[in-house]
Parts: C-alpha cells; sequence; structure tokens
C-alpha cells in the first residue's frame, strides 16, 4: 500500500440518468420481499430485447438470438452458435446509474456478431448486486458474455472495453480487469456442472485437460486455473499515469478485521511511529446505500463526521484519510475492547455462571445490571451531543459500540451519521430499525431496542408480532429487578401505534407455550396451522419457508425441506395431521425425483433422506425409489459427516437393512461400514498431522464426533473391536478442540472466537456420542465427562429456538441423556428450557404459531432451524415420540 493523494472517483458523463433507490430497496435491505416493478426492466433497455412469455420463450427476431435463461435475477440470450461448456468468460460491471445505458451498448454489440450472454433481469438488482453485504465474488457484475474461444474472447474484451471507455463502474474482484474499464474477464464455466471438492462438499465444476471435472473457483483476488494460461492481453498494465499506484503508504497490514462488498477492514502498524492503527477501506462504485451513494462518497462522510465529533471521547480519533489504487483508506484509532454485543454474551448471569445448575444469584444480577446502565448511559450521553449538534447517528447496533475494559464506549461506523433532516442512508441493523422513522425518531428507536436487547437480545423478533415487545420488556423487567418506567419508555418509543399499554399495566413475565392454560395439544396444533399457513405447493424450490442455505440442497432434504417437515409431523403423538402429511408426503416423492441428478447423497442432504421418512410413513414403493438414486450415486468422493456423507448414509442404511427395511442385500450395510471405518482412519491420521485443524472438522452433524457414532455402531454390530477404538480415537480428537469455561462445562472451542455448546457442533452433540461410548464401551476419555458438556446445556439465555443450533436442540438432547442415566443433572435442564421456549415463538394471527430460522431474520418451517424441529424437540421432550433425530437419535 502507498501514500497516495485523495481525488474524487469519476462520476457518470452526462446522459446517464442518476439512480435513487425507491422505497423498493429499503424493503430489500430489510430482508422483505417486494412486487419489483419492470419499469426500466430487460423490455426497456434495447429496442431488440424482449421479455419471455408466459411458457419461459423468447420472441425472437429473425437471425438473432432466443432465450438461455430467465430466472430471479439474470435474463440471458443465447446466439446461434451452441454454448460451450467453459472458457474465457467476459463480465461487465454496472452501477444502478450506468446500466441501462451499458447493456444497450453490449446488447447491441452481442446482437451484432452472434456471442451470447445475459443480464441482470431488474434494474433493481444493479444496486443489489453493489450493495454493502453483497457476495464480493458478484460485486457488479451485471452482464455476462461466452465468447465461443479465447480468439473471440481476447477480441470482445478489447473492442467492449474501447465502447465502454469512460464509463465508471466497480472493479470485479474475481476477475482480471481489461485497462481501467468495467471490462473484466475470468476463465471458468459457461455452463452449470458440479463436482465435488477436496473436503467432499460441491461445487461449480470446470472439466481439466484430462477432462475431470474440477472446483470452477471464483476466488478473491484473480486466480487462474492451474491448467490455464493467462492471455498476455488481460494482463497488459492499465494505461496512462491513472495505473501508477504511487508511493506505497507507510503501513503494515497484521490482521483482516471484516470484509464487505463496501471494502476491507484491517488491524495494521503504522510503520514511523509503531501504533495499531485500523485501516478501513472504501471500493469505488461499490457498497451502495438507500441514497444511492457508493463507499468512497460514504467514506468521506464518515471522516467529516468523526472529525466534527473528535471532541467527543466516545468517537474514536480519525489520523488520515488517503487514496490508493483508487480505493479510500481511513486511518482510525484501534480502540481495546470488544463490542457491546460480545461483552453482554461474555458477563450475562442468565448465560454464564459459576454454577449453571442453580439460578443466578442476586449479586450477579445486580452487578450485571449496574454495568449495563453505566455503559448505556455513556452511549446516550454521545448520541444526545450528536443530536444537539443537527445530525443522527444513523446506525445504533450492539455491534458498533465498543466497550473498554473500564467500561468506557466508543461509537463506531459513522457512516450512517447524516444531518437529521437528510434521508437515511442505511434503514439499520434488522431487530434495531424501523424502516418508517427518520430523523432523530430513527436512532431513538434504536437506543431503546438496544437497551433490551443487553438484557434480552431477541429484538429482532419485535417487528414479526405485536405482542413480543410487551413479552420481552416484561421477562427483563422480572429477571433482572427493572423498573416499571423502563418498560414504559421502550414501549412507547418501539411499539407500533395503537399496542401501547398504560404505563404500569404489566402481562405474564415467563410466558410459555407448555403451561397449564394452552397446553402440548393446543400448542401442537397452533404450530401445524402455522406450517399449513406458510405452505406453498405450487413452488418447485421449497413447500415450506425455511432458512436460506436450504436453496443450496434439494428441496425435500432432511434439514432444510419438506422430508424434515413430514418427518416431525409423523412420528408426533396428539397432533392432528388429516390430509397434511399425505400432501407433504405427495410433494416429497414428486420433487425427490428430480434429486437423482444431483451430487447430494447423504442423510440429511438429499432424496436419501426423504426416502428414509417415507419409509417411515408407510411407503415403502416410493421410499424405495428415492433410497435408490440416492445409494446409485458415487460416494467415494463425497465426505464422511452425518449430515451429507458416509456416516449418515450407513445409518439410514443401517435401519434400512433391518427385518421391515426397504434393501435385500444384507451384505451391503457392512461394505459400507468397512469404507467408513478405512475412510475414517484415514482422516483422524491426517488430522493429527496438522497443527490447527479446520474448525469444521469438528462436531456431531459435520466433523469427527458425528463420525465416531456412526464408526462405533458399525464396530458393534459387526464386532470389529478396532473400528470401536477407532471411535474412541475420533473422539478424543474431538475433545482437543474443547476448553473448559467459567462454569466449569467443556464446549467447542471456535477457532477462539467463541465457545460452543450446540447439538450441531460443541457440548450438547458430543455428549450424545460419549453417553453412548459409556454406555456399551465403559470409557471416557481423560478430563471428560457427559456431566461436563451437560453443565453447557442450560442456559436461560439463547437467541435461536431451533433444533440443531437453538433451545429445541438442547430440550431434546438432555432428555435423551436423561433416559441414558443423567436425570439428575439433565433434567431440571430440561423443565429450564421448556420455561423459556416461548420466547422465541411467533404469532401472526392468534391461532397460529411460529418460530423463526437461523438469526432470527425470518420464520422458518424447516427441521434444522425452525417450527418442525421445535415440534420435533418438544413432542420427545414431553414423551410424544421416540425417535427424534432421523438415523441418530
Amino acid at each position: 500500500m502507498g501514500q497516495g493523494t485523495r481525488s474524487p472517483p469519476p462520476r457518470p458523463r452526462d446522459g446517464h440518468a442518476v439512480h435513487r433507490p425507491s422505497a423498493v430497496l429499503a424493503q430489500l435491505a430489510v430482508g422483505q420481499r417486494p412486487a419489483l416493478r419492470g419499469d426500466r426492466g430487460p423490455d426497456r433497455l434495447g429496442p431488440r430485447l424482449r421479455q419471455p412469455d408466459d411458457a419461459g420463450r423468447a420472441h425472437q427476431e429473425p437471425g438473432d438470438c432466443q432465450l438461455l435463461h430467465h430466472s430471479d435475477r439474470f435474463t440471458g440470450v443465447i446466439g446461434p452458435e451452441p454454448l460451450r461448456g467453459q472458457g474465457w468468460k467476459i463480465h461487465v460491471a454496472v452501477t444502478p446509474d450506468t446500466f441501462p445505458g451499458v447493456l444497450d451498448t453490449v446488447a447491441r454489440y452481442c446482437f451484432g456478431n452472434g456471442t451470447p450472454f445475459k443480464f441482470l433481469a431488474r434494474h433493481e438488482y444493479a444496486w443489489l448486486v453493489n450493495a454493502k453485504y453483497a457476495p464480493r465474488q458478484i460485486s457488479g457484475k451485471g452482464i455476462v458474455l461466452y465468447p465461443a474461444d479465447e480468439r473471440r474472447s481476447r477480441q470482445g474484451a478489447q473492442e467492449l472495453a474501447a465502447l465502454l471507455d469512460g464509463i465508471p463502474g466497480p472493479r470485479i474482484l474475481s476477475d482480471l480487469r481489461i485497462g481501467n474499464s468495467v471490462v473484466h474477464v475470468r476463465y471458468g464455466a459457461y455452463t452449470r456442472r458440479f463436482c465435488r471438492t477436496p473436503k467432499g462438499g460441491i461445487s461449480l465444476a470446470l472439466a481439466d485437460p484430462e477432462g475431470r471435472l474440477v472446483p470452477d473457483v471464483r476466488s478473491v483476488p484473480f486466480r487462474a486455473p492451474a491448467f490455464v494460461t493467462v492471455p498476455e492481453a488481460f494482463t497488459a498494465p492499465a494505461p496512462g499515469p491513472s495505473g501508477d499506484a504511487g508511493p506505497v503508504p507507510p503501513y503494515r497490514v497484521d490482521k483482516t478485521l471484516h470484509f464487505s462488498n463496501a471494502g476491507g477492514v484491517y488491524l495494521t502498524t503504522h510503520l514511523p511511529t509503531g501504533r495499531e492503527v485500523v485501516l478501513k477501506e472504501a471500493r469505488p462504485y461499490a457498497g451502495y446505500d438507500l441514497v444511492g451513494a457508493d463507499a468512497v462518497t460514504r467514506a468521506e462522510a464518515e471522516y467529516a463526521a468523526m472529525l466534527r465529533f473528535a471532541d467527543l471521547p466516545e468517537i474514536p480519533a480519525a489520523y488520515e484519510q488517503f487514496t490508493w489504487q483508487s480505493h479510500v483508506f481511513t486511518a482510525i484509532e484501534y480502540i481495546r475492547g470488544t463490542t457491546l454485543q460480545e461483552w453482554c454474551a461474555a458477563n450475562q448471569p442468565y448465560l454464564l455462571r459459576p454454577n449453571p445448575f442453580e439460578p443466578p444469584r442476586p449479586e450477579e444480577i445486580r452487578a450485571y445490571r449496574e454495568k449495563v446502565e453505566a455503559i448505556l448511559d455513556r452511549v446516550r450521553d454521545a448520541v444526545a451531543v450528536i443530536w444537539e449538534r443537527g445530525h443522527i447517528f444513523g446506525d445504533l447496533h450492539p455491534g458498533n459500540v465498543m466497550v473498554t475494559p473500564d467500561l468506557d464506549v466508543r461509537l463506531l461506523d459513522l457512516e450512517a451519521c447524516v444531518p437529521q433532516d437528510a434521508d437515511r442512508r442505511f434503514p439499520g441493523a434488522p431487530g434495531f430499525n424501523d424502516p418508517a422513522k427518520t430523523g432523530r425518531a430513527a436512532d431513538e428507536h434504536a437506543l431503546r431496542l438496544l437497551e433490551l436487547s443487553c438484557y434480552l437480545p431477541l429484538t429482532h423478533l419485535v417487528p414479526m408480532d405485536d405482542t413480543k415487545l410487551r413479552q420481552l420488556l416484561d421477562t427483563a423487567r422480572s429477571r433482572f429487578g427493572l423498573p416499571p418506567s423502563w418498560a414504559d419508555r421502550i414501549e412507547r418509543t418501539c411499539a407500533r401505534p395503537g399496542s401501547v399499554r398504560p404505563a404500569g399495566a404489566l402481562s405474564t413475565a415467563e410466558s410459555t407455550h407448555l403451561d397449564h392454560h394452552l397446553g402440548f395439544e393446543s400448542w401442537a396444533a397452533q404450530l401445524t396451522a402455522g406450517l399449513r399457513a406458510t405452505m406453498d405447493a405450487d413452488r418447485a424450490d421449497r413447500l415450506f419457508p425455511g432458512d436460506h442455505t436450504g436453496f443450496s440442497m434439494p428441496p425435500v432434504a432432511l434439514a432444510a425441506g419438506s422430508a424434515g417437515v413430514l418427518w416431525s409431523l409423523l412420528g408426533t403423538k396428539g397432533v392432528e395431521q388429516d390430509d397434511l402429511v399425505e400432501r407433504i408426503a405427495d410433494w416429497t416423492f414428486t420433487h425427490g425425483r428430480a434429486a437423482a441428478s444431483r451430487l447430494e447423497c447423504g442423510l440429511y442432504d438429499s432424496e436419501l433422506g426423504a426416502g428414509y421418512v417415507l419409509w417411515r410413513a408407510g411407503r415403502p414403493e416410493q421410499a424405495a425409489e428415492l433410497v435408490g438414486t440416492a445409494l446409485a450415486k458415487d460416494h467415494a468422493d463425497a465426505g464422511l459427516s452425518l449430515f451429507g456423507g458416509l456416516a449418515g448414509v450407513y445409518l439410514a442404511v443401517a435401519e434400512l437393512m433391518g427385518p421391515e427395511g426397504l434393501l435385500p442385500d444384507a451384505s451391503y450395510v457392512g461394505r459400507l461400514g468397512a469404507q467408513l471405518t478405512d475412510r475414517a482412519g484415514r482422516l483422524l491420521t491426517a488430522l493429527r498431522a496438522v497443527d490447527t485443524p479446520d474448525p469444521a472438522s469438528y462436531g456431531l452433524m459435520h466433523g469427527v464426533a458425528g463420525i465416531a457414532l456412526a464408526v462405533h455402531r458399525h464396530g458393534r454390530a459387526t464386532g470389529d473391536r478396532a473400528a470401536v477404538d477407532l471411535a474412541r480415537g475420533l473422539m478424543e480428537f474431538e475433545f482437543t478442540g474443547y476448553i473448559r469455561c467459567t462454569d466449569g462445562s467443556l464446549q467447542f472451542n471456535e477457532a477462539g472466537r467463541r465457545s460452543l455448546g450446540y447439538l450441531e457442533v460443541g457440548s450438547c452433540g458430543s455428549a450424545l456420542v460419549l453417553a453412548e461410548l459409556e454406555r456399551y464401551e465403559g470409557w471416557n476419555p481423560a478430563g471428560t465427562s457427559v456431566p461436563d458438556l451437560i453443565r453447557a446445556a442450560g442456559p436461560e439465555l439463547m437467541v435461536q429456538s431451533g433444533l440443531f443450533r437453538g433451545r429445541a436442540g438442547f430440550m431434546a438432547a438432555l432428555t435423551t441423556l436423561s433416559h441414558a442415566g443423567y436425570e439428575r443433572q439433565a433434567g431440571p435442564l430440561v423443565e429450564r428450557h421448556a420455561r423459556q421456549l416461548g420466547l422465541h415463538e411467533v404469532r401472526l394471527r392468534e391461532d397460529e404459531v411460529h418460530y423463526p430460522g437461523a438469526g432470527n431474520f425470518k420464520l422458518s418451517g424447516d427441521l434444522r432451524t425452525g417450527s418442525a424441529g421445535v415440534l420435533t424437540g418438544v413432542a420427545h421432550a414431553t414423551g410424544r415420540r421416540d425417535t427424534w433425530l432421523p438415523g441418530i437419535v
């Protein structure tokens, strides 16, 4: 990096309309799904482009193009020549301002020479791919060309660079840039093919010279495949003086703190002084906000705000701002401390305390409350000064407040700090914003919810349910001895109009779905009604709303698809199913057939799990078809995990081979187990040889704990003592990644960032495996016991309710451990979780119960994160189902 001078980035040339994102973008920014208008869509961007008709076909023009692809994000056309599998693709970067004109130019060029291409389907998407938290690999990509060979790629890149000369746009980070233009190139796949990664994951694929499929890596920065030579035409330096980067700034980058599409944040050393400094990077024409400003414009405004409020001790010092290689860098004081979110998690008496089996002591609660009030007083004072000077902070949330060891505070990220009468740059962080509020009212809303989040970090649920704010306030008051005036003040500011209670009017502090008023059957009926209300059988990509990662799996997958919901209903006593189970089963079979062409083959990520559940549903012929297609796939390069690898396949097959099973070849499960054991042994040897193993190597669902469970069951079934010993070795490795916390519990240490006790990864999942080894082998590793792990599984304070990483998983696992002989430790914790579960529920209508998915951003019905998992966990904990984790427990 080098010292440079600040110069403004170029702006759009005359003739390009200045775009101001509409209210649609505010909806998109906060996760809502607007009805996008096509007022500036593809049909308006060129005389020869046409929207597809209802059948998905293009209206062709003679001798030209037909529709290649039409999806939520891209529309594309293809020329007269067939599309090859891979090559040097040309990407053209766009901004919301330049997209219409650039598409006009590129479309005419492609129609003129028959080059296949595709482009963003709507004008608003040009904002989305350039927004602050858009994936960095897609930043700016608005148009993609597919030249027939390398010669035409070189020619097309140079010709387009000339045609688009002077038009501004972001640099596409995964590509090579042609000069200083918006034209970029990358060698990659033209058509969608998939292969396994070395770790067993699934990736878009290229063919190497021998015809083998290898991952098509979209790396940042650009990296060509090993078998590809980069043409010199793509690596020529940019012409003119702007290609000179200038002298390197006197900073040494020591650590990357954060990356976004707007740029990076780095911990550096200022070499002349030796001072630790945070460098905040801003990329031109990237990281757009709601008023159409890019990261550079916002960085300039932030620097000005930091200087304006430099006399406030709560604002970090801003040392300098400079430009290097067209990116703007701001040097900021490094604050030693933690974010308020991290500070609360480390000090909350309802999360960590010396004895997790006893309630927090009054003095612990009082000490926490007094510290929180001291911190919040300093935050309020700083924000009040900002208001007095005619500005708002604009983006107040626990991640933007740093707390020092002395409980001083610093307010970070002044990018959204604007005059009180100005348009807001961001709607604010989810759980702390009201997009309808502006000026000081927006800050007041965020400040009040910031106060609540220090006691109950469930503010993401407030916009989903009009009654949730009251419930959270009453619970916080009850737990921490807060006065009625505290709750009244927050409710007056943050409640929706018409829903504010009279001052001092309180409801039940600790509400729960399992109280005497409601009971399990009524609660389960309302949860089932919620599932029915959100089911959409007309969609092909999902039947129920779920976690966003579910879109990368078949829509019938156990973890995030329809099979998981079917599982939750099938085995639960006391649930009125009428036609719902049959409808879900029909949809699952129909859409499960389509998964046969996919690479996924595991228990939780493929049609194997769907077939397993259909077998449980009494549909053996349909189950046999789906299980057969999954087992016909090549497992050799799949991973070993329970979730999507060989361990889960083995456990499913072992059940399906039973007396009433589907699979006639009894020797198959033995061969599968032997293969699993052989590969698991080699994996353990490799892991022991690594100084710092990948955190993904640990845990029940994705790591060695789950592999150990399957290996141990194979060893028991076959009498293979070597396999049993291998299972012990795998669990010994699992516990090398654990630390002992202040409450005496053992929890997985995720690379020093946080400790985890969940079912998916952490204490809860590993306790299930260790309990099984102890039961059959009488074995415990040195320094580790099931009670040590149970100590991590009972916090009153939990952010998520789901099965894999939430309260429902704790309830189910603790119940299993209670049945395994640990009732004294586990039983009371089950009851504790049951009393708290009502805090997570969302009621859109009086007779419906829903639960939020990962991060509490949206409702979810799936088994891993949402309502189906909660139903499964609670049903097992209350004795209404015998099995709860398919293939495992």
